[in-house]
């Protein structure tokens, strides 16, 4: 009688412990993702634009952060593609947006309208194509002041673009979008990974995903926590 009072107990426990469980939402320490930095990748550059107490420029964008390019710390991104979006942090502005393009030879630049609230944005850029193993420099503006350039808010790094291993194309092939991100985060292909996540994350914001997206953006060689509970729009900006 008493094995039989303790197999219902058990039972019971197990029953509460398994269905609590699916009311536990993904963390961060769950998810699979990681981005794992090349070594000796770095170029100088300006993730987080410089805040200022002048009222006008305070006018000129509101919110918690300032304007942040989603990038790693080395400033650098890898990409696979000829044309690739680039994420930037842009907090709410009735100002233009401008993305500058360079290489040793050219510049290239385009502007944008601003997005009527603050969040993280994708920034196509139809100007110029990516050339295999060509490091490019960009710069993504807020221009406050058309008449007074000195006073824009802005960002600077570089991003180059890389052919897929054989490998990685390999596993690409059969993976899912969610997979890819995996994938091109081990390959240490940030812009790629970041892309991927994002088209997956703004078609089915699951749980899974933003814990995804939240340990992208946490990753030891990235650190952008602060990023986090900032929302991913989902439209690009218009040039």
């Amino acid at each position: 009688m008493k094995s039989l009072y303790k197999q219902r107990l058990w039972t019971k426990l197990l029953f509460i412990v398994f269905g609590l469980s699916f009311l536990i939402p993904f963390t961060t320490a769950e998810a699979r993702i990681t981005f794992k930095a090349p070594e000796g990748l770095e170029a100088p550059g300006r993730r987080v634009a410089g805040g200022s107490r002048a009222p006008q420029e305070k006018i000129c964008s509101t919110g918690q952060n300032p304007l942040t390019a989603v990038v790693p710390n080395s400033n650098v991104q890898l990409t696979t593609q000829e044309n690739p979006n680039l994420f930037f942090y842009v907090p709410q502005t009735s100002a233009t947006l401008e993305l500058v393009l360079r290489d040793q030879e050219k510049e290239y630049k385009q502007t944008y309208k601003p997005s009527e609230k603050g969040g993280i944005v994708s920034i196509p850029f139809n100007q110029a194509s990516l050339e295999v193993g060509k490091e490019y420099r960009w710069s993504f503006s807020i221009v406050c002041n058309p008449k007074e350039r000195s006073k824009d808010k802005f960002v600077e790094g570089a991003i180059k673009r890389v052919k897929t291993p054989p490998e990685l194309a390999n596993k690409l092939a059969t993976a899912s979008p969610q997979e890819r991100a995996n994938l091109y985060a081990e390959a240490g292909i940030w812009q790629d990974s970041l892309a991927s996540l994002a088209q997956s994350l703004s078609s089915n914001p699951s749980m899974e995903l933003k814990a995804e997206w939240q340990a992208l953006l946490t990753s030891k060689s990235v650190g952008l926590d602060n990023l986090v509970s900032e929302p991913l729009l989902p439209d690009q900006l218009k040039p």
